[in-house]
């Protein structure tokens, strides 16, 4: 079978996976309105093409972080790759190491952090984190991350609660559940407790406690360079520069956990006027092409990571069908890029919101 498009791969994860899975990946929040908005956000935006101009040689490579990225595309951190593939992280950690982009690995992968940097020594891993309950076990994981080698720290920030969704009452979510390994903490529970109940007292959400003097207190315990994710306002973006931050990841969590947000695509030009250059704005949610890749970085992102079609490629064939993923969106952000013809040496920071128009300005036009 060959797919060729994102949601292609989507489908075959639909068709192969089993429902328990689909059911656990896909799952928004509860009527699933922010993860409709985050798709339907990038349709919105119509692109204004500038022809006759020299388009043969497109570049798509790009300087993040200090690092040097093949493409303005990586992944975001989700959770329970085992799912899909019984190599999980370690097999998407190899496809980034191949194709020279950045993973963000999830808090919650099935292997260690360790494990999956052994997996892809050359890989740029970025390592995604919560501000823990238990700051023993915060600073321990990361100086894991730190002694692993990982290039950044990604902390999430809109998940200090915590609701149950109704789908993990399912017993086929249940027996699922029953082979997600939760690498990363197996060291700090102990063997003869109750997994699940000692876990669940680690999280944020187990003391329903955020505050911005965290994220000093994170700077102060790194040198790593710091991106904060879930920003979706001006004023956040505004506070997180104010705290030295040095990226910031406009993400409402794939739609997972609050419903009636705006979609990211939507969120974001008021986030990056309000930043003024200062910091990166990185953006996900709801990308399922290249043309809403470049719809993205033309809003002013300096790239974006995709989550659910990095776990479908997963899904229909390991560490080869992310990068045949990531193939589908470097194949269609180039294309796009050479049919809106911009200028001189066609490089990816010269998209700007010249090539894309809001679809409500053009009835005003």
């Amino acid at each position: 079978m060959e797919l060729t498009t994102i949601k292609d791969f989507e489908q075959y994860a639909l068709d192969h996976l089993g429902s328990a899975a689909n059911i656990y990946y896909a799952a928004p929040a509860v009527s699933g309105t922010t993860y409709n908005e985050n798709i339907t956000a990038y349709q919105n935006y119509k692109f204004r093409p500038r022809y006759l101009r020299d388009v043969r040689h497109v570049c798509t490579e790009l300087d993040v972080q200090g690092h040097k990225t093949s493409l303005p595309i990586g992944f975001s951190p989700t959770a329970h790759h085992i799912f899909a593939h019984p190599l999980g992280e370690k097999a998407s950690a190899s496809s980034a190491e191949a194709e020279n982009v950045i993973m963000i690995v999830s808090l919650m992968s099935d292997f260690p952090m360790e494990d999956i940097a052994k997996a892809a020594p050359n890989a740029t891993l970025w390592q995604q984190f919560y501000i823990l309950a238990d700051e023993e076990v915060m600073l321990d994981l990361l100086r894991r991350a730190e002694q692993a080698g990982v290039k950044a720290i990604v902390l999430t920030v809109d998940q200090s609660s915590w609701r149950k969704h109704e789908c993990y009452d399912n017993d086929d979510i249940k027996e699922l559940f029953s082979k997600a390994k939760y690498g990363n903490f197996q060291k700090y529970i102990a063997k003869d407790s109750d997994f699940v109940t000692q876990f669940m007292k680690l999280m944020p959400w187990e003391t329903n406690y955020a505050s911005w003097d965290q994220i000093t207190w994170l700077k102060s315990q790194t040198k790593l360079p710091i991106i904060v994710k879930g920003i979706m306002t001006a004023e956040d973006a505004v506070l997180a520069v104010e705290r030295k931050v040095d990226g910031i990841l406009v993400s409402n969590h794939g739609g997972r956990h609050l419903d009636d947000l705006q979609g990211t695509l939507d969120a974001l030009p008021a986030i990056v006027k309000a930043v003024d250059g200062k910091v990166d704005v990185y953006v996900d949610g709801g990308i399922r092409s290249g043309q809403d890749v470049f719809k993205a970085l033309a809003l002013g992102a300096k790239m974006v990571f995709v989550g659910r079609p990095i776990l479908w490629g997963l899904a229909y064939d390991g560490a080869k069908g992310v990068g045949q993923v990531l193939d589908i969106l470097k194949s269609e952000l180039k294309y796009t890029m050479q049919l809106t013809a911009f200028l001189g040496c066609t490089n990816i920071s010269e998209i700007t919101d010249d090539y894309v128009i809001r679809t409500e300005s053009i009835s005003k036009l």
